[in-house]
């Protein structure tokens, strides 16, 4: 068979920006970047498992956080040059994230 009739098209996960997001007021930014930032090494990492990794820990901790509040933090912290992405971080699964070194 053909391999390519199974690859899937790069998709968008969310259009969400940081700005379009309000937190619930259980959690603070400086309390989702860490969470963020703890699953995170100076290597690349795809931005789809942070994602995941991240919800776990919101899971564990009860707080009322969704992939898409991660996905887009993930976006601000890049635009603000606290972590460095590679690729469309709206393309969770197409894209890496990871600590500056």
């Amino acid at each position: 068979m053909d391999k390519r009739l199974f690859v899937e098209p790069p998709v968008i996960s969310s259009k969400l920006r940081w700005k379009d997001i309000s937190l619930p007021a259980s959690v603070s930014e400086a309390d989702l970047d860490r969470m963020i930032l703890s699953v995170m090494t100076s290597r690349l990492h795809k931005t789809a498992m942070v994602i995941f990794k991240t919800l776990e820990q919101c899971e564990q901790l009860k707080l009322p956080i969704d992939a898409d509040m991660v996905g887009a933090r993930l976006g601000a912290l890049v635009d603000s040059g606290r972590i460095e992405g590679a690729g469309d971080l709206r393309k969770w699964r197409y894209s890496d994230v990871r600590l500056k070194d």
